[in-house]
């Protein structure tokens, strides 16, 4: 089974690609919930372990997922505030 990580991500290259993702529908916000169970289940992410370390980093998280069927695709954490991002990636 791949473990997953936290990592640290360019802040202004994921605003690219969050507004990216606004504009062809890639977005998945948490109160869209049968989209964002959907792709956590699918992904069988550890939602409560990626959030806990999100929140470890910034003071208020917010989670988002970008799902445009390309490689950056995933679970990410920014904080506008403190202009910050972390994606959750798997490894092998």
């Amino acid at each position: 089974m791949a473990r997953a990580r936290m990592v640290e991500v360019d802040y202004y290259s994921f605003r690219q690609l969050f507004r990216e993702a606004v504009a062809c529908g890639g977005r998945v916000e948490k109160r869209d919930t049968q989209r964002w169970n959907a792709y956590v289940k699918q992904h069988k992410i550890n939602e409560v372990g990626a959030t806990t370390i999100a929140r470890t980093r910034f003071d208020a998280p917010t989670p988002v997922i970008i799902d445009l069927g390309r490689e950056r695709d995933g679970l990410y954490f920014y904080s506008d505030l403190e202009e910050g991002c972390l994606r959750l990636v798997f490894e092998d």
